[in-house]
């Protein structure tokens, strides 16, 4: 049994632990997983839209807004185009239905159909020409169609890129492009989906909707010291901070004018404030000479939206306020002002909320199924979306969601990976992603029911496609693992292009290892996918080869590319020398685990300390305890002759309920009575609407 546990400074744990009301569990698991820190217990323990970050922090998200605005406002058409896969439907889904919801009566929305090539082609440009578009919105695409892109440029057509790939040395020559992955973007999340993005460029639309919009103003509190004056202040435009200022005075000792904050406050902007008449009482004090202000008073505004803002101090208001700590201010009492004034803004102006939330339903599921981090800014938006399809499902994803009796529970992130996201995909594996694109589009209910059973339908073919393929590469498949000395598994003959991703993983799932996955495409190309375990990095791994492909992008358990046939047997050499070359380091499965657990500390609490870290997805994994020694009470026989094991395990004097899927007995035959040493996540296994609490083995091993 191989693991490791990430080392922890004991004294920075227990400081962080009192900082946030944490147990020292909690707070120990957070710090090895690189999670004490300001940001990330936001996204952790917030669940508000109020604190993403602003999407106006993207240099070009001004331009493309303008443009937008301005391309609705005149009536003109645009022309949206998405990617196949999961990622692409849902951003474009987003899009179609936020320009609509913004007045946009002209629209044209297209993905790639049947077995044409990923992104923005030669054929797509000719198609947006004809149809009469001036401006075209990639979403999950672009970022590398820079010739393409020029053409439209020099016909007249304006295009706005929402991408989340990596980008080449060269960018498309776009009215803006908007991916979080180029270097200088101004976004500090690089994680984004390219649904994401979409409905980060909606929100910033429905920004533009209201009077914040463009707005600069400077929030300023003073405050009392010991014979001082102590004042803050800030500057900030779409509530961005671009500028502050602190100064601390002593008492009648200087004129204003010598002042640096009365400096910064001699703007011409408005002057926002809690408590007018006691800050000037204070700015009167700090200064020798008199001096003329004009503050704006804004905590009848905050009440109006906050009741519970009503007979509290600024002072008492930093003291309760959660978004206070997570402020980078020195002052706690302004940043209680800011965070106040932005809530109560946003609530009011209901053009930035109202209808949203299928927008953040779609966008989880997306980020989800595009295997994007679990991290940072993702798990507030997945945290939110997960939470409307379980207690607000769009009339579209109902019937979706009652097939896999999913309808009334609550959904985990597991459950889009495993069930919904495989039946969106289906629709592009199967070359029609205009079906999950309608669904997500209809409006009636018959339409909505019909393209439903469709799109369960083509899931249905698709796991036959899978099942008929995947049988028919299993001597490949033996055969190349043999080749590759049991390290890897390359497929290249009989698989569809949409079902490359599939046959990979099922390969992955049988051998362990590495898995490759080529097709060939009517168009003469090379299209592959690529999957890994997790100590296995697909994209740095398939980067050595990337100047022989076309097209080339993921993530580290999951990446792909697209090539020029004459370029394969170039690459396969450079594959059988890259594979033979692996490290044995290379090849290690070892087990991060969170913990090591004590039997007096197993108890429910662990699922409460599971909830607590969800969702949970690439790196963010599901929590690991290492459990050095406990005794197997009863083994359970398996229903259908499979290969795992199902038992009992008795731990701090209780019995829990296990089960391992990928036991086969290589660490030791476990029976009644069996001492064992295992890895565990803490589950909850619900059937026919029971759930109950269950220890997910990871790894064993028999001791006695």
């Amino acid at each position: 049994m191989k693991y490791s546990i990430n080392r922890t400074d004991a004294s920075e744990v227990r400081k962080f632990a009192g900082e946030y009301g944490l147990d020292m569990l909690s707070a120990t698991i957070l710090s090895r997983r690189g999670m004490a820190d300001k940001e990330s217990m936001k996204f952790l323990l917030e669940s508000d839209l109020v604190y993403q970050y602003s999407p106006f922090l993207f240099d070009d998200m001004d331009s493309a807004v303008e443009r937008i605005s301005d391309a609705i406002e005149e009536g003109e058409r645009i022309y949206i185009f998405g990617d196949r896969d999961t990622d692409g439907i849902t951003g474009t889904s987003i899009l179609a239905k936020g320009l609509e919801g913004l007045g946009c009566r002209d629209l044209v929305t297209r993905l790639p159909m049947n077995d044409e090539p990923y992104g923005l082609t030669s054929d797509i440009v000719s198609e947006v020409i004809d149809s009469g578009a001036t401006l075209l919105l990639t979403v999950d695409n672009g970022i590398s169609a820079i010739e393409e892109v020029k053409v439209l440029r020099d016909e007249g057509i304006d295009t706005i890129i929402l991408d989340h790939h990596i980008a080449g040395e060269i960018f498309p020559p776009a009215l803006a492009i908007i991916d979080p992955k180029i270097p200088g973007s101004g976004y500090p999340f690089e994680g984004l989906a390219g649904c994401m993005v979409a409905f980060k460029l909606i929100y910033a639309l429905r920004f533009s909707r209201t009077p914040l919009y463009q707005s600069e103003c400077i929030f300023f509190h003073a405050r009392p010291g010991k014979d001082t004056v102590k004042m803050s202040a800030v500057k900030m435009v779409n509530f961005i901070l671009e500028d502050e200022v602190s100064e601390e005075l002593s008492i009648n000792m200087i004129p204003s004018h010598e002042s640096r904050m009365v400096r910064f406050l001699d703007q011409g902007l408005p002057i926002i404030v809690m408590d007018k008449e006691q800050e000037l009482s204070l700015l009167s004090k700090a200064f020798s000479d008199s001096i003329e202000i004009m503050l704006n008073d804004v905590r009848p505004d905050i009440e109006a939206v906050i009741s519970s803002v009503r007979g509290k101090s600024l002072f008492t208001l930093s003291n309760i306020s959660k978004a206070v700590r997570y402020s980078s201010l020195e002052d706690s009492e302004l940043a209680a002002l800011i965070s106040l004034f932005r809530s109560a803004m946003i609530y009011k102006n209901k053009v930035l909320l109202d209808g949203m939330d299928e927008l953040l339903a779609l966008s989880a599921i997306g980020t989800v199924a595009d295997l994007m981090p679990m991290r940072g800014e993702n798990r507030l938006f997945v945290k939110l979306g997960l939470k409307i399809l379980e207690k607000k499902t769009p009339d579209y994803l109902k019937i979706i969601l009652s097939s896999f009796d999913l309808i009334g529970k609550k959904i985990t992130s597991r459950d889009i990976s495993y069930y919904v996201a495989p039946l969106i995909n289906s629709s592009g594996r199967l070359g029609r992603p205009d079906v999950a694109l309608s669904l997500f589009l209809a409006k009636d209910r018959n339409g909505i029911e019909r393209l439903s059973k469709e799109l369960i339908s083509m899931n249905r073919e698709r796991k036959s496609s899978t099942e008929s393929t995947l049988s028919a590469v299993k001597d490949e498949a033996e055969s190349s693992l043999s080749f590759f000395l049991g390290r890897f598994v390359l497929i290249e003959n009989s698989v569809p292009r949409g079902l490359t991703g599939a046959i990979a993983s099922r390969i992955l799932n049988e051998y362990g290892v590495p898995t490759l996955v080529l097709a060939s495409t009517e168009d003469g190309r090379i299209s592959a996918s690529m999957r890994t375990r997790k100590n296995f990095n697909a994209r740095s791994f398939l980067d050595r080869f990337s100047s022989l492909f076309q097209d080339f992008g993921g993530h580290s358990c999951a990446a792909g590319f697209s090539m020029a046939a004459e370029n394969l047997e170039r690459f396969k050499a450079d594959l059988n020398e890259a594979v033979f070359s692996l490290s044995d380091d290379d090849e290690e499965d070892e087990i991060l685990v969170d913990a090591e657990l004590p039997e007096s500390y197993m108890s429910s609490e662990i699922w409460r300390l599971r909830e607590l870290f969800e969702p949970y997805g690439q790196e963010n994994e599901a929590l690991r305890f290492h459990v050095r020694r406990a005794k197997v009470e009863e083994v359970s026989p398996n229903r259908n002759g499979g290969s795992y094991l199902r038992c009992t395990i008795r731990y701090n004097n209780e019995i829990w309920p296990a089960v391992f899927w990928d036991y086969d007995k290589g660490s030791g035959e476990v029976k009644s009575g069996s001492m064992i040493e295992f890895i565990f996540s803490p589950e909850v296994n619900t059937y026919r609407g029971i759930s109950r609490l269950q220890l997910n083995i990871l790894s064993l091993e028999v001791i006695e």
